[in-house]
């Protein structure tokens, strides 16, 4: 068939994709999804790490051509936070007492000032980053315990994906900081980096095994 033959048997909304950059838009579309649903789900604090977990799932259903819709999304966070709550109140409580202790020492506080303000800030980057590694672990049944123990193993075995993630929650925190409404898109780019470094350290270890 000749390539006018084979472009008018297309459908038009393919070809549209096509000249609109295809699959890398559609993408770029679902992380906005992805933020928007995990922004909100994650309205009570507690629920942040699992409706990230949820997040991460529902993007990776998407790259792999498999069932995304946002109803299904909003079925893996209700399994998510109902057997994940405990350990997101857990990590909430932590990085919340380390920004605190952040807060205090650049006001001169406590004790030491910027020294323990900086030592605050890294430890709360450190969890926020093994949270982030444990929510991309998650799938429906897994117990929060033994993600906990992967995941805490996963971010200093594997630290070029815990950098990738890193930087993932950079970008968002800078985003905000620049355009506070485009806080809602800020988790999204955290699931695509929990995707990316979990597909990396996939790809690695099947290259080894």
């Amino acid at each position: 068939m000749s390539p006018v033959g084979e472009h008018r048997g297309k459908p038009p909304q393919l070809d549209g994709m096509r000249r609109f950059g295809g699959r890398g838009v559609a993408a770029f579309g679902e992380m906005l999804v992805v933020g928007l649903a995990v922004t909100a789900l994650s309205l009570p604090v507690v629920t942040a790490v699992p409706a990230l977990a949820a997040g991460v799932r529902h993007l990776e259903s998407h790259l792999t051509d498999r069932p995304d819709s946002v109803r299904g999304m909003f079925s893996l966070a209700w399994a998510a936070i109902r057997s994940g709550w405990l350990f997101g109140l857990g990590s909430a409580l932590i990085v919340g007492l380390l920004l605190l202790n952040v807060a205090l020492g650049v006001q001169g506080l406590v004790p030491g000032g910027a020294a323990f303000a900086a030592v605050s800030g890294a430890l709360a980057a450190v969890v926020a980053v093994v949270a982030c590694r444990v929510a991309a672990l998650w799938t429906p049944g897994r117990r929060w315990a033994t993600l906990w123990r992967e995941g805490r193993s996963l971010a200093v075995g594997d630290p070029a994906g815990s950098a990738l993630v890193l930087a993932g929650l950079g970008v968002g925190l800078v985003v905000a900081w620049m355009l506070p409404p485009l806080i809602v898109i800020a988790p999204g780019l955290t699931a695509v980096a929990l995707v990316a470094a979990e597909r990396r350290r996939r790809t690695a270890e099947e290259g080894n095994g």
